[in-house]
């Protein structure tokens, strides 16, 4: 009757609904993790990169200072707030590198490494090694 084929299709039509709903928050929730990764590896390569070539100084628990030769500053890399922040104190500029942190701590490693761990506001919890150059 005309009363099943009304209720078979809008039946389906819901199935289909939920079905994109569903495919649509997954895809949103996998590209997100995927930002929270790319964005930390860029953190990482960025405190390497050769346009910096950063000498390490000073280690500390809660911040590292570092040597760019090639702007011949001195930089604090320490969370402020909710972000980790490169900060020039001999011009009293800063940079924020990577946000969404709750928690950062510094551990020096054996030949200019230092250990970066990070809990992020979300729980997640990340670590990485920095390989500073030699002066």
């Amino acid at each position: 009757t005309i009363i099943e084929c009304v209720a078979a299709l809008a039946i389906t039509a819901l199935t289909l609904l939920l079905a994109g709903w569903s495919l649509t928050a997954l895809s949103a929730s996998n590209r997100h993790s995927l930002d929270c990764s790319v964005d930390w590896y860029v953190f990482l390569k960025e405190m390497e990169a050769g346009s910096h070539h950063f000498v390490l100084q000073e280690v500390h628990v809660d911040n590292i200072r570092v040597h760019s030769p090639q702007t011949d500053l001195d930089y604090l890399l320490q969370k402020h707030n909710d972000n980790l922040y490169l900060t020039s104190w001999s011009r009293g500029g800063y940079m924020p590198l990577f946000s969404g942190v709750e928690a950062c701590t510094f551990k020096q490693l054996p030949g200019r490494r230092v250990l970066v761990e990070v809990t992020r506001e979300n729980g997640e919890k990340l670590a990485g090694v920095i390989q500073f150059y030699h002066e």
